[in-house]
């Protein structure tokens, strides 16, 4: 989680960078409501990446030890 966090920043600042290095307006909105729509979509992405990846390992199925791939039980040598 971390690390896409540091990769996002650090993408961010470099574009920014970039783009006063060359100066090319920021690809950002001019206005602050068109800053808090890309807020909430960022914050709307994020929400529903942890959602999914819960429900994913909740629908998981669960192995126990001495289950086989077919579930008949145990090997016996």
């Amino acid at each position: 989680m971390i690390v896409k966090v540091v990769c996002g920043v650090v993408v961010g600042v470099l574009i920014g960078v970039g783009c006063r290095f060359f100066e090319i307006p920021l690809p950002g909105p001019p206005a602050i409501l068109g800053a808090f729509l890309a807020v909430a979509m960022a914050t709307g992405y994020t929400v529903t990446d942890k959602v999914l990846a819960a429900r994913a390992r909740a629908e998981a199925p669960r192995v126990s030890a001495g289950a086989t791939p077919l579930g008949r039980g145990p090997i016996e040598k």
